[in-house]
């Protein structure tokens, strides 16, 4: 008899409670934290509707959480796709307090925008989309913000030779490491 495998997968549909909150580990690796809301509607015994939120952390790694804390705002409804890890919080002696649980997001696809106006247009097209669809995957938006980028990269470039040419003036914003928002 074959061995049974273990599975660990969670499917979320719901709404962000609030933006993603970019963060970056000691070793500089990005990760975007947001909550997700889900709501249960069901009738009682007595026939009364009822109805409870809950909410998930959700964490996404590397280049997809840079994109996903660009585009993602409260108020979108979400899939997430991912696994559900759990993190121990433990007091100064080194007794476990809580296990908090949290879903380690693999997919996260935007179906609707609960206010056109919570997406700007240009970071739609920044992402290499049009502000009518409805369906966008993280894989895809770190791939095409990665060619904005580079092709931005490029037109600095060729900024720097024109600013050559006109004696020396760059149109660049200089940028130190204290406008750094962390």
């Amino acid at each position: 008899m074959p061995a049974l495998r273990s599975y660990n997968k969670v499917i979320l549909v719901g709404n962000l409670t609030r933006d993603p909150e970019l963060r970056y580990t000691t070793s500089n690796t990005p990760v975007a934290v947001f909550t997700v809301a889900t709501n249960r509607v069901w009738v009682n015994s007595k026939g009364e509707r009822k109805e409870e939120a809950s909410f998930h952390r959700v964490n996404v790694w590397g280049k997809a959480a840079e994109s996903l804390a660009k585009i993602l705002k409260k108020g979108m409804k979400v899939l997430v796709e991912g696994l559900l890890v759990y993190r121990e919080v433990r007091d100064e002696s080194g007794k476990l307090v809580r296990r908090e649980a949290r879903v380690r997001a693999e997919s996260v696809v935007i179906l609707e925008r609960k206010n056109s106006q919570n997406v700007s247009s240009e970071e739609i097209h920044a992402a290499g989309g049009e502000q009518k669809d409805a369906n966008i995957d993280i894989e895809q938006i770190a791939e095409e913000l990665e060619a904005a980028e580079s092709s931005k990269s490029e037109d600095k470039g060729s900024d720097k030779e024109a600013s050559k040419e006109n004696g020396g003036e760059s149109n660049e914003d200089n940028i130190d490491e204290s406008d750094l928002p962390f």
